[in-house]
Formats: C-alpha cells, structure tokens, sequence
C-alpha cells in the first residue's frame, strides 16, 4: 500500500479547512511520517476539489488508520485513538483557537460559537457521520411535540454509579471527564481528547471554560465547566453564573441540572452546565397560568404548561431576576407536602431545583425553574418522582434537564431490539414467550403490549415501525408525568399553589 497520497490528502485538508499555516506543513508531514514508522518520503500529486468539499476528515483519515492497524502500528480499537493524534498534528493549538475564538467574539458571539462548533467538526472531536447515524423523530405529545432519540454514540449509565461517584475521591488523572486536564490527554484507547478545544470564560467573577459534547445531542451542544473540580450545586450564585452566560453568549440556552443523584446530571463530582443552539420542546410551552409574586411584582411569572412542574419568569434586569428566582429556590430546598409525597429533607437532602436560563427575542432575561425530589420508597425504590420501573427497559438513567425539557435521549441497545421486535409485528417471526431472547427479557411487556395491538393482522414495516414509536412516545411522556413533583390532577394542582402561596405567590 503506497500510503504517501494519503498524508498528503491530510495535510491538503488541514490547510483547506483547519488553518494548518503553509510554513507548518513539512513540520506537520514529518510528525506524522514519524507516528506511521516511515523513515522517507515521496510526495504525490493528490486531487484537490473533492477535499475542499469534504465536511468532515473521515476520508483522509480513514486510510492512515487502516494503514497503522494493518502494520501493527496500532490495535484495531485503538482507531480513534490513533486518528486524533494525526488530527491534533495539524490542528490549531489551544491557545491559537483561543485567540481566533476570542477575535471572533469581540464582533459577534453567534460568529465565534459557529465558527468553533464548525472547527471541532473539521478536527473529528464531534464525530459526525456517527452521530448521524443516531435515530431521531417527533412525538405529537399531549403538551406540545417531545423529540426523542436513539443515541448509538454514548453508553447508557447507571443511576447508582452515578451516585457512587460523588462519594469517591478522585484516583487518576484527570480528576473527571471534564476537567480542563483533559484537553490533549490520552490514555490509549479508552479514553481520548487530544482534539478538544476549550475556551476560558468568567461566570459569576469564577474562572469557568467552554466546550462543545462530542455526543452533540442537538446543534452545538455543549457544557460550561468550572476550571476547578469541585462538586455540582444549586444556588444564588449559580443563577448569576447562568444569566452571565447568557450575555456572552445570547442565542444560546444554559441550564444546571438538580445537583443530586437520580434527578440530576451524569457527573455531579464537577460544577457543569449545559446547553447549547436549540429550542427545546419545554421551551415553547405557554403558560398554563400567570402568577405574580407580592415581593417581585415587577416580575412577569407564570406557571407553565408542561408535563414536570416549572416556573417560568422574566425580567430586563437580571440581579433583579435572580434575587426572585433564589427566594424560589430557598423555599423549595425546606418545603415538604406529605399529601403528596414530597419530603424536603430526612437524613439527605431531597429537594431541588434545574434552573434554565436564556434571553428572550424582546431581550429580556428568563428562567425556568424546573422543582424536583429524588425521595425513594419500598413501592419505588429507584425514585418516586423518577421514571417509574415499568418504563426501565425503555430509559432509567437520571432524567436530566434535556429529558426534562422534552428532548429524550434512550439507549443505543434499543436499536437493535426495536428492529427484533419489528419481525414480531410484521409475522416474520412468531412470538413466543417460552422462546423469547435473553436481551428481549425485559422488553416482554412492551412487547406483548404491541403483539396483543396488532393481533392477527401482519403488518409491513412501516406500520411495525409506527406502532413502536408511538409506544415509546407513550412511555416518554409517562416518564416526564413521573417526574413531576406536583401532578396535573385535581390533588396536585392544589397542592402546587400552597407552595406557590407560602412565597406571597399567587
């Protein structure tokens, strides 16, 4: 294999679409000829057009690896971990990214954000074609259209190592996930971030940093991250940090998950937020009611209608805004109902918010306040205000502030079990519960659900693939029922406005 023309479909790349500088091509061509063990060199005339096209380096790069795997440079799951080391040969320094983000911004935030999100695509760090290859449709729900995926790019977690985690004491290094160490870090095929690129920032006069999820779970996903590791919270000063995002990056939402297990974040061990270009389904729910509040009556409130329970306000100063959303926020953290399961606090806390902040097209400022419990009990053992065990096979990771706001992100080993289930449907293979799969095991009521909806009749694959969907519709707005701490019946709209009242709310 001549693998010359491919280094230099890399580096041609590198120019075209990541700013490698001229005078940093030979440098750049011999790093590389030293990470394939080739000692010399032939350069290859190489056709330029389809590069200048390309939207990601999948192409270029996909020859080098197999090339390295192939002569026992590098083991076969060791793919990525070897094409973002080419990668960040060619790529911009962190600081150098810095710099132009920086030059950027001071014109227009929106430019600076594209142009990142858009490099970080180039570089490989967000994986696009298999992100691509995630599934993804629109639920007509009973409060507004719910997105949901099948992420085929991120293992499933569980909530109690979740938990375990914020109780154990950092052993490697990086601390975490997301810390700063981990920009350029490796440690083989496990664990890789040579092409991430952050950007420095202050949030409530804190050092905090930027940087985009290479899950991407919708346009320019990302997380602002504290530069020290030290554990998530909810308070005062996580308002004024989330409403300073805001202003240096206006287009964008921000929100901080509950900083507790079950109802809260994927890593609490690290103070992160979350957010991203999008308009998530909970965003574009109107008010179910206008509330006002004695204290803040300059404040517009209102309660929204959405499936979880949430507090909607905005105002033009955001000292102002964050003052009334604290009185909310120290309220709820004491306030216990037993008439409707909520206990503040026993031998933990239970109680907590997921604060979300954005500016409004008007330029006001705006907060959701989402109230949330992670109490257990013998009936639900996992969480009463979580998703309830019946709806397990299809999500029981901690509902985060995606999920909470309508965007639901379900394992990647439904794809495959969706597709078996599909052959149920259509007759291509007869049920039999005696005869059931190991991996299907849990499924078997969706399944039956579905066998006993269709009956006899055999339908094609389309009708199979909407009869599922819609059930998994189903079951996700059942989830976001769950979750909420004051339900939409008679009992716990009532309930709700005690609460609302014991803050001169109403």
């Amino acid at each position: 294999m001549i693998i010359y023309p491919s280094i230099e479909k890399l580096l041609y790349y590198a120019q075209a679409h990541l700013l490698l500088d001229d005078l940093d091509v030979i440098y750049a061509r011999n790093l590389i000829l030293d990470e394939l063990k080739l000692t010399d060199y032939v350069q290859y005339e190489i056709d330029t057009d389809a590069i200048d096209e390309m939207q990601n380096p999948d192409a270029v790069l996909e020859p080098l690896v197999n090339y390295a795997v192939e002569n026992g440079i590098i083991t076969d799951d060791q793919r990525d971990y070897f094409s973002d080391k080419l990668m960040n040969i060619v790529i911009y320094k962190p600081s150098e990214v810095v710099d132009m983000f920086d030059d950027l911004h001071a014109k227009s935030p929106a430019k600076a954000f594209d142009w990142l999100y858009d490099y970080s695509i180039k570089s490989d760090y967000i994986k696009q074609t298999r992100i691509a290859k995630n599934k993804h449709w629109e639920a007509k729900g009973t409060k507004g259209k719910l997105e949901i995926t099948i992420n085929l790019s991120k293992p499933e977690r569980n909530n109690k190592a979740t938990a375990k985690m914020l109780d154990s004491k950092a052993k490697a290094y990086p601390d975490c996930m997301i810390c700063k160490e981990n920009e350029g870090f490796s440690n083989g095929s496990t664990h890789c971030r040579k092409t991430l690129r952050t950007i420095p920032m202050t949030l409530g006069g804190e050092e905090w940093f930027w940087q985009f999820s290479p899950y991407s779970y919708f346009n320019q996903h990302g997380i602002a991250v504290n530069s020290d590791h030290t554990p998530m919270k909810v308070d005062r000063s996580t308002l004024d940090k989330l409403l300073d995002f805001v202003d240096f990056m206006p287009n964008y939402f921000i929100g901080c998950n509950a900083a507790l297990p079950i109802i809260g974040g994927s890593i609490l061990t690290h103070d992160h937020f979350q957010g991203g270009l999008k308009q998530l389904p909970m965003h574009k729910a109107p008010a179910l009611k206008k509330i006002k509040s004695e204290k803040f009556p300059y404040i517009d409130m209102c309660v929204v209608d959405w499936y979880n329970s949430v507090i909607r306000m905005s105002y033009t100063n955001k000292e102002n805004l964050a003052e009334c959303a604290d009185t909310i926020l120290k309220a709820w953290a004491d306030y216990s109902d037993e008439s409707v399961d909520i206990i503040a606090k026993t031998d933990a806390q239970h109680n907590s918010v997921t604060p979300i902040a954005r500016k409004l097209p008007d330029g006001k400022y705006c907060l959701d306040i989402i109230l949330r419990n992670n109490r257990t009990s013998k009936e639900y053992p996992e969480g009463i205000f979580h998703s309830h065990p019946e709806y397990f096979p299809i999500k029981s990771e901690a509902i985060g502030l995606i999920e909470a706001m309508g965007l639901f992100i379900l394992p990647g080993r439904l794809d495959a079990q969706l597709a078996e289930i599909e052959k149920f449907l259509t007759k291509e293979v007869k049920y039999s519960a005696a005869k059931l799969d190991e991996k299907l095991l849990p499924l078997q009521p969706f399944i039956e659900k579905l066998v006993k909806e269709s009956g006899t009749a055999k339908l094609s694959q389309v009708e199979a693939q909407l009869n599922i969907k819609d059930e998994i519709n189903r079951i996700c707005e059942g989830i976001l029922d769950n979750t909420a701490v004051f339900k939409k019946d008679e009992k716990g709209v009532a309930a709700f406005d005690r609460f609302l009242a014991s803050m001169d709310i109403k």
